[in-house]
């Protein structure tokens, strides 16, 4: 590819950022970099690039979200190209909602990275699949997924799509009944607490009372003594 591109990353791995620099600049590129999500929403505001390269792991909101929210609210917005140290063979489905156009795992070759770059780019044209026709598997080469994730074909189906997303439904669901019985649990919990509470506060209080009652019947004995021997000596003067 002739074309000289002009490129936003979110790499904050100082390591990771020298390299892609080193790569991308020997091949004519035009490189920028941001520290977190924030800093991608204001070059894109104050700039136009031709390719974003996303750290999942991006400050702030990770790089899935951003490619999400570019996707949905720019126009003719740049190509995407998610850059992760993840296994991308988990995160298929992640990829797919974010509206990226491609995805690379760290620690791929320099030549595996400007492969995916200028696919993006590429001037020829996917060709078409006739209606009925499943289109064919990529190449394997050593691997399940291939690293670089250009087109459709590395993308789910939208049947595992929406299997996934039911999935994720259920569980849900499933979690929300879970904390609805855990609360009504806990409000049962602390409904008989406060009864306890109540009966111990009444059982204080009539212990008070019975403690009052025996001090008054204390008192009134020994006043009740006293008199008998003030009246016992009175009958020996």
């Amino acid at each position: 590819m002739n074309r000289k591109l002009r490129i936003l990353s979110s790499e904050d791995d100082e390591g990771i950022r020298a390299l892609l620099f080193s790569l991308l600049s020997e091949h004519g590129h035009e490189v920028e970099f941001a520290r977190c999500s924030d800093e991608i929403f204001k070059n894109l505001g104050r700039a136009k690039y031709d390719l974003l390269i996303l750290d999942v792991n991006t400050p702030g909101i990770n790089g899935y979200k951003v490619a999400e929210k570019i996707s949905e609210n720019i126009t003719n917005r740049p190509k995407i190209l998610i850059y992760t140290a993840r296994d991308i063979r988990e995160e298929e489905l992640q990829f797919t909602l974010s509206g990226a156009d491609a995805i690379v795992q760290k620690g791929a070759s320099c030549e595996k990275v400007i492969c995916a770059i200028d696919e993006l780019f590429s001037a020829s044209p996917p060709r078409p699949v006739p209606a009925g026709d499943t289109p064919p598997a990529p190449e394997k080469e050593g691997s399940n997924m291939p690293e670089a994730q250009a087109s459709e074909r590395s993308r789910p189906t939208s049947e595992k799509i929406h299997e996934d997303l039911r999935y994720c439904i259920a569980k849900t669901t499933q979690l929300e009944d879970s904390l609805k019985l855990k609360n009504i649990r806990y409000e049962e919990f602390i409904r008989d607490l406060l009864k306890e509470k109540q009966r111990t506060e009444k059982n204080y209080l009539e212990f008070k009372r019975i403690e009052g009652e025996v001090l008054r019947l204390k008192n009134w004995g020994y006043a009740v003594a006293a008199i008998s021997v003030l009246a016992i000596i009175r009958s020996w003067l």
